[in-house]
């Protein structure tokens, strides 16, 4: 323990020796960092402007401050500030000349060759005794060293301090006069780099110069061969049997290589001297010119000087016969967007005569042209002249003697002519009336016989079966799925190449015999001609099915597809083509109808359906003219207060001969067809008039009417809008009536029917969804949509009796409803336990038999005996 206490005491008495050599070597390692880079920094800067800013981050960290700056010998051997970090310093500095700066501490340091460290109030003392000038720093504390290159003192760098709490000390003393042995090394190596690169800079500059000016002689001497060739071209094209376009446009590409000619025209006098022609224009702004008379424009000036001009920065440049070019200022009347940059002519004299002008113009470049380009343009424009007189030579002689020939010619070419006349006549009557005869029988998109060749081709089976009743034959009808949505989605381009491929798969499932036709829309026809038996047909049917169901590659979208295909096998009961094309219609329905994708047969009582299909369509858009149908009311009760809230309208149609109907037995075909929109704006109307009876009855004027809706009225374009105008022109409380929807509606256009539900809301009336229970039964339209009320189906309600789940159903949805909003209405309540146990789960508002029968109400106020009392 004795030994171990010793060795403790000793530990202790060298622990603060041991702080000491840590605090050494931090200092030690701190400074090498610092010298790696300031020697890092020597080798890869190259400019000492970088230098110094490197430098900072060297300053900072190995000392207290990074405000400093630097003092140099300049090269009248006067000190001169070369850097200084810290902005306020700089600025006092820069006040002191070079004569003053050795009345500063940086003066001092430099004279005496030995580092000085100054608080504020000795400066102040140095300052009193006249040893240095005051120049206003606010620093307080400030120590600089000398920078010495050898024995020699070159300068200084000085720290400065502006923080009381922190003052330099030995130790910063030491790390300066460390970095200031160094730092003059690192100056002397950047600055001769820095030396170097400006050197090297002149040096490039210079060659530079040399070879600019020796490109410049190249390209006067390339310009001067390529002048000399365009020449000797020119001369050359007055004797080639080119004519005078070509003449002109091979001269303006001769031109064009020499001089800046992109825009060039030639305008030639009259014989009388008194029009302009331009037998040659080309110009990126300006159109091709008509003849005119002579004008006041830069052609003229030229034609009236009589000399090589160019106008430039405003000014005519005019080159004399004596080679002296004249100054002169522009004095004609141009709009400034149509005077050129540049503009260099050359009037076109052969014999002494002026006939015309060469010009050449620069829309972008003013500098496009130069002074010697003047005798240039003279010297050229020379050759040109006598080139066009001898071109125009020769296209006269020509012209002369193609006038003669022509002369020659023109009885024989007016006969054959005549005759051929005749014969080109015949041939495109035939072709004419081959291209109507195919247009007329063929389809224009898919080249497929239309209706009208399908038709001639069934008479034809149909004519030949009777004289061979052995032969069979068959007619598939085929329609498509998804058609409409692909023509909608990607427009009708993707729906004309959906048909086109279709088109090509069925003709690939033919034979050679048979007849592949397109009615139109989606809907095609084959005629399977010569068969064997049934299994032919079924054949044929499968591989279109199978053909059809292939993706489609169409725009870069992967599209599917099905057919469904009605057969009808043909014989002796058929007379003409439209009952065989009646009968595969209805057996193509019929497959359609049991799920697509697949084909049927024709038999007797799909016409007995379609019959009876097309009977109870034209019987319902009767009885919407003669307005056949009625309503029945049936009363919606409080189940906690037995007393009525309001009635739901109920459609019925009074059949002239079948009796009353109700809507499943029709309102399945006024949807199909549309008509559900007329008659349920009779049922508005009805309602309305309905409401208004009642608004002077005591016992009904509060209650609500609740109407079932197509959700065509949320989905179909304007339809929405004319469902609310319908209401506002009807009634005036809006309130009052309860729009029913069911799931159906949303199902397809969940969005837009939001949109329309939500503008309905708006609008006034109350809004149900009726039915629920019966379907998908979603929660979203629960708490999404702004239902008032929601009514239970009366097969879910039904279903009371044996399933106590759904009880508790009816009950969570109870509870749902004070949060959502919404109230629950129960329907088909047929018995007093049915009524008792939704008492129980607390719904609402209930109706059914038990409750009240669907009755018709007079439109008077004498409603008492057929109705119970409303509740207010």
């Amino acid at each position: 323990m004795e030994v171990r206490a010793k060795s403790d005491i000793q530990a202790v008495h060298q622990l603060p020796k041991l702080k000491s050599l840590l605090k050494k070597y931090r200092q030690i390692n701190t400074m090498q960092s610092g010298l790696l880079q300031l020697s890092e920094l020597a080798s890869t800067v190259t400019d000492m402007a970088s230098f110094y800013s490197e430098l900072e981050s060297v300053i900072k960290a190995l000392l207290i401050t990074d405000s400093f700056h630097i003092v140099l010998l300049n090269r009248s051997r006067q000190l001169s500030l070369t850097f200084s970090h810290n902005s306020q310093e700089e600025r006092l500095l820069a006040h002191l000349d070079e004569n003053h700066w050795q009345q500063t501490l940086s003066g001092l340091v430099f004279d005496e060759s030995e580092p000085i460290h100054c608080s504020s109030a000795e400066r102040m003392a140095l300052a009193r005794a006249e040893k240095i000038a005051f120049y206003g720093s606010p620093c307080v504390d400030w120590l600089g060293v000398p920078l010495k290159r050898g024995h020699q003192t070159i300068g200084v760098i000085a720290l400065q301090s502006y923080d009381k709490k922190l003052y330099f000390d030995d130790r910063d003393c030491q790390l300066l006069e460390f970095i200031a042995e160094h730092l003059v090394t690192a100056i002397d190596r950047v600055r001769s780099r820095e030396l170097l690169e400006k050197n090297i800079r002149q040096r490039t500059q210079k060659l530079t110069a040399t070879n600019v000016k020796l490109q410049q002689e190249i390209a006067e001497r390339q310009k001067a061969v390529k002048m000399h060739k365009a020449l000797l071209a020119i001369s050359e094209l007055s004797s080639s049997g080119k004519d005078i376009n070509s003449f002109y446009q091979t001269l303006h590409g001769e031109v064009n290589s020499f001089l800046s000619a992109q825009n060039l025209f030639i305008a030639l006098l009259s014989e009388d001297g008194s029009e302009l022609s331009f037998p040659y224009y080309q110009d990126e702004k300006n159109a091709h010119p008509k003849t005119r008379l002579l004008a006041n424009g830069l052609t003229e000036l030229a034609i009236k000087t009589g000399l090589p001009l160019l106008v430039l920065d405003e000014n005519v440049h005019i080159l004399s016969e004596q080679g002296v070019v004249n100054k002169q200022k522009f004095a004609l009347t141009y709009s400034t967007n149509k005077l050129p940059k540049a503009w260099l002519g050359s009037p076109l004299i052969e014999n002494g005569k002026i006939i015309g002008v060469l010009a050449i113009q620069h829309y972008q470049n003013e500098h496009a042209y130069q002074y010697c380009d003047l005798e240039l343009i003279r010297f050229v424009s020379q050759h040109i002249a006598s080139a066009i007189m001898r071109k125009k030579a020769q296209e006269d002689a020509q012209q002369s003697h193609e006038k003669l020939e022509q002369i020659v010619n023109q009885r024989t070419q007016e006969l054959q002519a005549t005759n051929l006349n005749l014969r080109m006549q015949i041939e495109e009557r035939q072709k004419a009336e081959e291209q109507l005869y195919f247009e007329a029988h063929h389809d224009a998109l898919t080249k497929l016989p239309n209706r009208a060749m399908l038709s001639e081709r069934l008479s034809y089976a149909l004519s030949h079966l009777k004289r061979h009743p052995n032969n069979r034959f068959a007619v598939l009808f085929i329609d498509l799925d998804r058609f409409k949505v692909i023509n909608d989605t990607l427009g009708h381009h993707a729906g004309d190449e959906f048909l086109i491929e279709i088109a090509a798969r069925l003709s690939d499932c033919v034979r050679d015999n048979d007849t592949l036709a397109r009615l139109g829309g989606d809907e095609f026809v084959i005629l399977l001609d010569s068969l064997q038996s049934q299994d032919d047909v079924e054949e044929v049917a499968s591989r279109i099915i199978s053909a059809i169901e292939k993706p489609f590659e169409l725009e870069g979208h992967t599209l599917y597809s099905n057919a469904s295909i009605g057969i009808a096998l043909c014989g002796n009961q058929y007379n003409d083509s439209n009952e065989i094309l009646r009968d595969a219609d209805a057996a193509m329905y019929q497959a359609k109808s049991l799920g697509r994708g697949r084909y049927v047969f024709f038999d007797e009582s799909m016409r007995e359906q379609l019959i009876a299909s097309m009977t109870l369509e034209q019987e319902l858009r009767i009885a919407i003219k003669e307005k056949q149908f009625e309503l029945h009311y049936q009363q919606i009760s409080d189940l906690e207060l037995t007393s009525t809230i309001g009635f739901e309208a109920l459609l019925r149609w009074q059949h002239p001969t079948k009796g009353l109907l109700t809507p499943s037995e029709f309102l399945y075909m006024a949807e199909e067809t549309g008509m559900i929109l007329d008659i349920e704006t009779w049922v508005i109307e009805e309602v309305c008039l309905q409401l208004k009876a009642w608004k002077t009855s005591d016992e009904f004027e509060n209650a609500f009417i609740g109407v079932n809706l197509s959700g065509r009225h949320l989905t179909q374009a304007n339809q929405l809008s004319h469902l609310i105008d319908l209401i506002k022109i009807n009634t005036v409380e809006p309130e009052r009536l309860i729009l029913e929807f069911n799931e159906s509606a949303f199902s397809q256009h969940t969005e837009l029917a939001l949109k329309g539900l939500r503008k309905l809301k708006a609008f006034g009336v109350k809004l149900a969804l009726d039915d629920y229970g019966a379907g998908m039964s979603s929660l979203n339209f629960l708490h999404s949509y702004p239902f008032e009320f929601i009514k239970l189906d009366r097969s879910f309600i039904r279903s009371l009796n044996s399933n106590e789940e759904n009880i508790s159903l009816v009950k969570a949805l109870h509870d749902l409803g004070g949060k959502f909003g919404y109230r629950l209405v129960a329907e088909g309540i047929e018995s007093q336990d049915m009524l008792e146990k939704l008492q129980e789960v607390g719904c609402e508002f209930g109706q059914g038999y038990h409750i009240s029968m669907p009755a018709k109400i007079s439109q008077t106020n004498e409603v008492k005996e057929e109705l119970p009392k409303a509740r207010a």
